[in-house]
């Protein structure tokens, strides 16, 4: 009977060990519309929208992006389809692009994929830095309602 309570209890801190080695802490949910912007030099504004999509892995999601820089003072304005994924790592967010289409703007070398390093901040915001052409300072911020 003593052995047979010693084995009860043995098993059940094998299975506590077990359930508290797999039970892990999903994510946070990142999915749905964010708007985001960019603090490029004065003579230039960056803005856009992203659709991020779950994926059978809660730490990565599909993306959608559509970026916007304007410079009036260099007649130069850029609307930019891409495709990019997202993935959250620790507290923070790695958004990686790929340049589908120039909506507006004739294509240029010189306009480099919209990628982001982000800190989720509260479930509606994310700031971080831009990595375009240079590293800018960067905010995204879920659209109103678009929890998903």
């Amino acid at each position: 009977m003593q052995r047979a309570a010693h084995s009860m209890i043995g098993l059940a801190g094998l299975a506590m060990v077990f359930s508290a080695a797999h039970a892990q802490t999903l994510p946070p949910n990142i999915a749905g519309l964010w708007n985001f912007e960019a603090q490029l030099p004065d003579v230039c504004d960056f803005d856009g929208t992203a659709r991020l999509t779950p994926t059978e892995d809660p730490a990565e999601f599909g993306c959608e992006l559509t970026a916007r820089q304007y410079c009036p003072e260099l007649n130069v304005t850029y609307v930019v389809e891409q495709t990019c994924t997202a993935s959250i790592i620790e507290e923070g967010v790695i958004v990686q692009s790929t340049i589908v289409n120039f909506i507006e703007g004739e294509p240029s070398v010189n306009y480099r994929p919209d990628n982001f390093i982000l800190t989720i901040t509260d479930p509606s915001t994310m700031t971080g830095k831009l990595f375009g052409s240079e590293e800018f300072p960067a905010e995204w911020r879920r659209a109103n309602g678009a929890i998903s």
